[in-house]
């Protein structure tokens, strides 16, 4: 079995933000769900009225000669596929019920996951800007090694050697910095995004299991 917690990392961590509009769906298929079994509470309805009416007709058939018996039997037949379809769609109506309670406990699962996630997303956002920070921390730091080495290639004056060399420990001493922020951003990240993961997938299967026995019912 695969688990949340072992996929989407993704690239440029945008999997927190992929699991996190998956479970949003959840609502979403709940609402669906109660849409399309209302309408078919509504087609058994209006099969059982047709019925009904069809029974009505056939108690107006002749009462005489030899096939008035059997319009004794459409009466009956007919009463009872109108009742059978009457009583389908009560029971539609409370499945319709039940769907919408779902739904209603949906909504406050998904207000209070919102709440314990929002660290994470903070994570995502705090290692995305180290991320971008990084490189050019990086980028920095070998263009002032270069400049130094130029400036001693030119026996250049001692006193600007000295300059090069400061900006060249400066630049290091913030790519020593970046560095480190980058480790803590992502260490961070990575446990918020396990534990959110593993709070993800409970839901989802949480859901489905729900969403089985509605469908057990239907």
């Amino acid at each position: 079995m695969s688990y949340f917690g072992e996929h989407f990392w993704g690239e440029k961590n945008h999997g927190f933000e992929v699991l996190y509009h998956s479970v949003k769906q959840g609502p979403i298929s709940t609402k669906e769900l109660a849409d399309f079994i209302r309408e078919r509470a509504t087609i058994e309805e209006t099969y059982s009225k047709a019925m009904a009416k069809l029974s009505k007709l056939a108690s107006n058939g002749t009462p005489m000669g030899t096939f008035a018996p059997l319009w004794e039997v459409f009466r009956v037949s007919s009463d009872k596929l109108a009742l059978c379809h009457l009583e389908l769609t009560r029971k539609l109506q409370d499945l319709i019920k039940d769907v919408l309670r779902y739904g209603e406990e949906q909504l406050k699962t998904h207000k209070k996951c919102k709440e314990e996630v929002v660290s994470t997303l903070d994570a995502v956002q705090v290692l995305s800007g180290v991320s971008q920070l990084l490189p050019k921390s990086r980028e920095n730091y070998l263009n002032r090694c270069m400049d130094q080495e130029r400036l001693r290639r030119e026996s250049t004056s001692q006193k600007e050697m000295d300059k090069a060399e400061t900006k060249t420990k400066k630049a290091a001493e913030s790519l020593r910095r970046s560095v480190e922020k980058y480790n803590s951003a992502r260490a961070d990240f990575e446990q918020k995004m396990l534990d959110s993961a593993l709070r993800f997938q409970a839901m989802e299967e949480t859901h489905l299991r729900h969403m089985k026995a509605l469908l057990g019912s239907y």
